[in-house]
């Protein structure tokens, strides 16, 4: 029998359990409370706002977390009261703030933010922020009341840049203390804002899926000081205007499968363990039976291992028939470096592509993304041995480079960026929420790339390190888990994410995607020696984690047609359909909310097998992933396919 605390792990990764949300009602605005922060404050089917907080951010643009004391709520027929204390206290910071959050009849909600330093201590980050949809927000009409008058203009449809000139971040468009929307189903938003000017950046390009409003002009410069007992007051107004009070969405969520995408379902790799751990029997066969596209092995020629790197990732791909990707860390002087690698690649497995980064690459530098000199110097070396190899530019850092750089890849052959959904907001909805801004990502690398390959690489659920910060990042504390470990990895949530990350990169075009790594808590199963803190991370030796299956639907519908999938709500269910050569539509249906939901798949017809992923099977897809994977239920389809999906149920559907 499962316990509670294993039927938890297996759902998000804890044993804590998941907070419920407090819905709150201001007149015909509802919103819910997520400990202090308000989130989807809509009115009927119309999202205004996804969420509003307060942010303490450190010199390295690391999160500082609240301790919460003396929370109150009150909620009246149409108007309510929140209230509480709040403080942020680790390493240099050391701040608190009293807040106030009010909604009224009208709508018309307003926070306030009243803090105080309690120490000496540098900042990037201390305010008052508003996330607004992407959907929503994209192309719309804006005007903002700037120090020098009134500005009109529109939110951008492909990602906005976030620019740096003369040593400082731009925003979209100037700071202002006042900004006014037009919403796409009709009315305006309208936010007041006391206390500091405020800035606005397109949120996208980090993989979060909103456009952000925050204060303090970040072309002020980074990081700002506030001296012991400095008071820092901030107000926000938002206000609803001539908002049509449409229906909400009630029912089943339904998947409309529709025409085709026109793009195939990538190429799909695993990254090769950061220790150059080698596989054991028993791990090779199970990562064979997955079936990756390619190993990456990350080479970086100014480092004495690169040698033992590359040795592991040939290793593992041989061992699981699959291509290598070298992700190529080097500079114009490395010739010699160049010549080794060419003798050491010789024999090994066939190389798919080489991601060419420079090794001295740094964030909102020239070096963030590849110098064409970088890739000329690296073709000459290794062309000739590698002819099949696709010679691939970008950064191994995210989209945002990709997009402020706009680098010359006139002789390259594709474009390359990684991508993780938690470089700002980090709980099971965050990394749900931020799930379609994949897809975006993808889309304006295509239009940056032109008819170029768009190579993701890597996506992992942690960011891999902190691109941002601003010296030598803090060692591991002994006892608990690196930082680029995500205890989620090993659940089912962990399954149901990477389904919906798969939809959306295949959606959209990407040409190739690699995925975590090959074992150990940042891979697809669990070293057969097991976890070194199994207090921490839960696991049992040897098993597959769930997100193994989706994985291997995936690499086996390699090339297959990708047909449009129209979810009702992508915050609650999404399904990747696709159409293989042998014909007939296949589909990956996923939950990803931890409760039980009535899903309609249409339009669907005749026989269906379905294998389901869920808290029932978990056990055997982990110790018996091959018995797992036959289709263990059929069902008849006349016209639609209804669905009841258990928490984060991953279903796989196909014809009987």
């Amino acid at each position: 029998m499962t316990t509670t605390a294993e039927r938890l792990r297996l759902l998000h990764g804890s044993a804590a359990p998941i907070a419920e949300m407090r819905t709150l009602h201001a007149g015909p605005v509802t919103a819910l409370l997520d400990g202090i922060d308000l989130r989807y404050l809509r009115i009927g089917d119309t999202e205004l706002v996804r969420r509003v907080y307060a942010a303490v951010r450190d010199v390295d643009w690391d999160t500082v977390p609240a301790a919460v004391s003396g929370l109150e709520v009150e909620q009246a027929d149409a108007s309510f009261r929140v209230e509480f204390d709040a403080r942020h206290a680790r390493r240099e910071i050391d701040f608190s703030w009293h807040g106030r959050i009010t909604g009224d009849e009208n709508g018309r909600v307003e926070v306030v933010f009243d803090g105080r330093a309690e120490k000496v201590l540098p900042y990037n980050r201390i305010g008052i922020c508003v996330h607004h949809p992407w959907r929503e927000t994209k192309g719309a009409r804006f005007r903002a009341r700037t120090p020098d008058g009134e500005l009109d203009g529109a939110f951008p449809d492909e990602i906005g840049a976030q620019a740096f000139v003369d040593g400082a971040y731009r925003a979209l468009f100037p700071a202002y203390d006042r900004l006014e929307m037009e919403l796409p189903g009709g009315g305006r938003l309208l936010l007041e804002l006391e206390g500091d000017l405020w800035e606005t950046e397109d949120h996208r390009n980090w993989t979060d899926a909103n456009f952000k409003t925050y204060s303090t002009p970040i072309a002020l410069g980074r990081p700002a000081p506030l001296e012991a007992g400095q008071q820092r007051r901030q107000r926000l107004v938002i206000t609803p205007v001539d908002v049509p009070a449409g229906a909400g969405s009630e029912g089943p969520v339904r998947l409309s499968v529709g025409e085709p995408t026109g793009t195939r379902v990538p190429a799909i790799g695993l990254g090769q363990d950061r220790d150059h751990h080698r596989p054991d029997a028993g791990e090779r066969e199970l990562l064979g039976a997955l079936a990756p596209a390619h190993v990456r092995a990350e080479v970086h020629l100014d480092r004495g291992d690169w040698g033992d790197a590359l040795a592991a990732a040939q290793e593992t791909a041989a061992a699981t028939g699959s291509r290598l990707e070298v992700s190529l860390h080097a500079l114009e002087t490395h010739s010699a470096e160049l010549q080794a690698l060419t003798g050491a690649l010789d024999g090994g497995p066939p190389v798919a592509r080489v991601l060419v980064i420079n090794a001295d690459s740094r964030t909102a530098t020239p070096a963030e993304t590849t110098r064409p000199a970088l890739m000329d110097t690296v073709r000459a070396a290794l062309g000739e041995a590698l002819p099949d190899a696709a010679f691939v530019g970008g950064t191994e850092i995210y989209f945002t480079e990709i997009n402020r750089t706009r680098p010359r890849h006139g002789t390259w052959d594709g474009i390359c960026y990684s991508l993780t959904p938690q470089i700002h907001a980090f709980t099971d909805v965050d990394i749900v929420e931020n799930l379609d801004a994949q897809a975006e990502t993808v889309r304006s690398a295509r239009a940056i790339a032109g008819d170029k390959a768009v190579v993701v690489s890597p996506i992992t659920m942690r960011r891999r390190l902190n691109f941002h910060a601003a010296g030598a990042p803090p060692p591991d504390v002994p006892g608990e888990l690196p930082d680029s470990v995500d205890v989620r990895q090993s659940s089912l949530l962990g399954a149901a994410w990477t389904a919906g990350s798969i939809k959306y990169v295949a959606e959209a075009g990407a040409s190739s995607v690699t995925y975590y790594e090959t074992t150990g808590w940042r891979g697809v199963l669990e070293r057969a020696v097991g976890t070194e803190l199994p207090d921490a991370f839960r696991s049992a030796p040897g098993e597959v984690f769930p997100l193994y299956h989706p994985l291997a639907d995936a690499t086996e519908w390699e090339g297959a047609e990708v047909l449009a999938c129209e979810s009702s709500d992508v915050l609650a269910a999404v399904g990747l359909a696709v159409r293989p050569e042998d014909g007939g539509t296949r589909l990956l249906v996923a939950n990803l909310q931890p409760r039980e939901q009535e899903v309609v798949v249409a339009p669907t017809e005749g026989r269906l097998a379905l294998r389901r992923l869920n808290e029932s099977t978990a056990a055997e897809a982990s110790s018996d992933p091959a018995a797992f994977r036959r289709p263990a239920e059929s069902v008849e389809a006349a016209g639609e396919l209804e669905l009841t999906l258990a928490p984060y149920e991953v279903v796989r559907v196909d014809p009987a």
